[in-house]
């Protein structure tokens, strides 16, 4: 839900509360229920539709975009650190053979990212 919240505000698009409550594929309760725990969190708010006063849009707080920037960014810098690690690993053995790692393989000096 969270993740859906932020990629749409990035966009530049509206989410409404029925959308957010489809994006987490649980029930139209299940997902109520989380948004009332997210506002309470002080995370998401909701706002009315200034043309139709009977929809309701959901959006990320400042706070809430605060939490999801440095959620994105701890998990960069575990990448990195998984990258960094690697590089140590795929180094040249002493006879020459490289070591495959779970990320990457190093092939001649260049990493190539396994999908």
């Amino acid at each position: 839900m969270l993740l859906d919240l932020y990629w749409r505000d990035s966009q530049g698009l509206k989410t409404s509360l029925t959308s957010f409550c489809l994006a987490s594929k649980a029930s139209e309760m299940t997902g109520r229920r989380c948004l009332a725990e997210m506002e309470a969190q002080r995370i998401v708010e909701r706002f009315p539709d200034p043309f139709d006063k009977r929809r309701i849009y959901v959006r990320l707080t400042a706070t809430g975009r605060d939490k999801m920037d440095a959620c994105f960014q701890t998990l960069l810098s575990g990448y990195a650190q998984t990258c960094h690690d690697c590089a140590r690993k795929c180094g040249d053995a002493p006879d020459g053979a490289r070591q495959e790692v779970p990320f990457c393989i190093a092939i001649d000096g260049v990493r190539q990212f396994r999908r």
